[in-house]
């Protein structure tokens, strides 16, 4: 029960809960753009499946457009309300990641660069 409760009290300190907070919208946003870019990766990789029928064309291109324009509006209307340290934060991370896949393909050669760009044609 001590434990509880020191806990409690240590994370409604100031400092800590603001940390929390910070870490938390960090991560939503990350998130966020993470699914931005797995539904334009979808749209470009089954672009020839768009237009195959009226199906295809909602389920490939309409829906993951749509998704994603969304949470673009939803990402820019949260880095507009960010603190200089979220927004510092953000872009140490996406350049940590954009260095390291720098890295995985042209120094390690990874095998995932190889993988082709589109789908099959039917």
């Amino acid at each position: 029960m001590i434990l509880v409760v020191v806990t409690w009290i240590y994370l409604l300190s100031g400092s800590i809960a603001n940390a929390f907070t910070q870490l938390i919208d960090v991560t939503g946003i990350l998130y966020a753009s993470f699914y931005i870019l797995t539904a334009f990766s979808a749209i470009v990789y089954y672009r020839r499946r768009i237009f195959g029928n009226a199906w295809d064309a909602i389920l490939v291109g309409i829906l993951p457009l749509a998704s994603a324009g969304f949470l673009v509006w939803i990402v820019l209307r949260s880095w507009q309300n960010a603190p200089g340290s979220q927004r510092w934060s953000l872009f140490g991370i996406v350049m940590a990641g954009v260095a390291l896949m720098l890295v995985a393909r042209y120094i390690l050669r990874s095998p995932f660069f190889r993988i082709p760009r589109e789908s099959a044609p039917r």
